[in-house]
């Protein structure tokens, strides 16, 4: 270990990556236009509906929204592909102030889905708006309406503390993408921490550009990356002790679950690894595992219940959008006439779009996931995740390492399912929707799960080097997209 590495060691290395990641999260927070993340657009009025206390999101049906004159609004997403027949099918909507759309950089989502030429001076003028609270614009969010509070729950404290303290719009938005790369951060140094043979490879991982753009802005993805690095992190540190269960480890078994709950039901297959933790820790350790797994699962179906059944609302599908092929209705039926026709398409899907899952997993944003890295730095950051994975000290059995991939391909299956039943014509070979970002939660599992070589020498200045390469790479692919 030479000097440089033992100052960073002795100083503690995850402060140090941690401090990296958030010095460019912040800098790519201001330096990305708002909303010109894929679905920012929804996402940041549900976390406003939620700061003013509206839990359950309200509804309207198309036709209501089209004759209040809101169809024609160029600032805002909009269903004008739907057919006739979905027209009174109700649809979430959330008011928020118009202060937050400003025209100069919130575009029609059906034609332009990027700005060209955005400046400094757009960053200035929204961070000097008034907020003007009364003055309101309804936007349909036909695909977060769904989601639960705790989903937004950084970003809906900041909107209440900045409307509370009266201030302008822009810093009321700034400041909301900004709480939640606080939260993120704040659950990659605890993973670290939990994990600390695994440090670099955290580290790697969350310098994914995708993962750190999306940690920075108002989607509900910053609190899912986070709560999954988290959890699976913890769950996996727990392996490492033989102690009865404390009052505050219990606690936090549950709000994890919880959690994941409302993160995405796909990824409370992280909850498995409660199975890795020695069993003489709990004398009631089958039931305690089954009463996580049985929580997580009622307050998914009970959420579903009061935020889709009791509202009458309609669940998003390619169908509103104008793809009449589309039918969940049909699609049932045929994947039950035809249980191996979806295990076909979901293969079909992963060997010909890895390169389009790889590079939306690496990083590609913009409102039509239009804005990319190269593909070689695609490729080469990965090799280097996997090598770091390879040599990442984590200790691990035969049968830990079943339940890690067990638990990984069972959420990969779940969305892919998901969206073979409402983004894919009926009987298609392939299926549509999947999106890269996806694999990002359960990727730690699956990393994990390769450890088996030495160490590597230096493995902390490397990660750091790394790191910072791809944080740079991801301004600068911005900067030339927007700029």
């Amino acid at each position: 270990m030479n000097r440089l590495e033992q100052r960073l060691e002795n100083f503690g290395a995850e402060k140090i990556f941690v401090a990296v990641f958030i010095i460019f999260g912040v800098i790519i927070l201001f330096m990305r236009p708002p909303y010109q993340l894929m679905d920012e657009i929804n996402h940041f009025p549900r976390a406003w509906q939620i700061s003013e206390g509206i839990f359950l999101s309200p509804t309207m049906t198309i036709r209501e929204f089209k004759d209040a004159g809101n169809f024609q609004s160029k600032k805002i997403f909009c269903l004008d592909g739907a057919p006739a027949d979905a027209l009174d099918d109700k649809i979430y909507i959330a008011e928020i102030p118009v202060s937050f759309l400003p025209d100069a950089f919130v575009v029609d989502a059906n034609e332009r889905h990027y700005v060209h030429g955005f400046s400094a001076d757009d960053v200035k003028n929204f961070l000097a708006t008034p907020l003007n609270s009364d003055v309101r614009e309804p936007i349909q969010i036909p695909n977060t309406g769904v989601y639960p509070p705790p989903t937004y729950l950084p970003q809906a404290v900041a909107a209440f503390i900045g409307r509370a303290l009266n201030l302008n719009a822009g810093i009321i938005f700034y400041l909301m993408g900004l709480s939640g790369l606080i939260f993120v951060a704040a659950c990659v140094y605890w993973s670290m921490k939990f994990l600390p043979e695994a440090k670099p490879l955290i580290f790697l991982l969350a310098m994914l550009p995708m993962f750190l753009i999306e940690a920075a802005s108002t989607s509900a993805d910053a609190v899912t990356f986070g709560v999954c690095l988290l959890g699976t992190a913890w769950l996996l540190s727990l392996r490492n002790s033989t102690e009865s269960f404390s009052r505050a480890e219990l606690f936090g078994l549950i709000i994890l679950s919880i959690m994941l709950a409302c993160a995405k039901s796909v990824y409370g297959t992280i909850l498995l690894l409660y199975f890795l933790i020695p069993r003489e820790r709990f004398k009631k350790f089958w039931a305690l595992g089954a009463a996580i797994l049985l929580v997580n699962l009622i307050l998914t179906l009970a959420w579903s219940w009061l935020s889709i059944e009791l509202t009458g609302a309609k669940l998003y599908t390619n169908y509103y959008l104008g793809f009449t092929e589309t039918n969940t209705a049909a699609q049932k039926i045929f994947a039950t006439e035809h249980p191996t026709a979806f295990f076909a398409a979901m293969i079909n899907s992963l060997i010909s779009y890895s390169f389009l899952y790889l590079g939306n997993f690496i990083g590609s944003w913009g409102f039509l996931l239009n804005v990319n890295l190269p593909a070689m730095f695609c490729v080469l950051y990965t090799i280097l995740i996997i090598f770091f994975a390879l040599t990442n000290g984590l200790k691990l059995n035969l049968n830990d390492r079943v339940v890690l991939i067990f638990a990984a391909v069972v959420s990969t299956v779940a969305f892919f399912f998901v969206h073979y039943l409402k983004w894919t014509p009926v009987g298609n070979e392939y299926i549509r929707g999947v999106q890269g970002r996806y694999f990002i939660p359960i990727a730690p599992m699956i990393f994990f799960a390769l450890s088996m070589l030495p160490p590597m020498r230096h493995k902390n200045l490397i990660a750091l080097a790394a790191g910072i390469f791809s944080g740079e790479s991801m301004l600068l692919a911005n900067f030339f997209a927007f700029y």
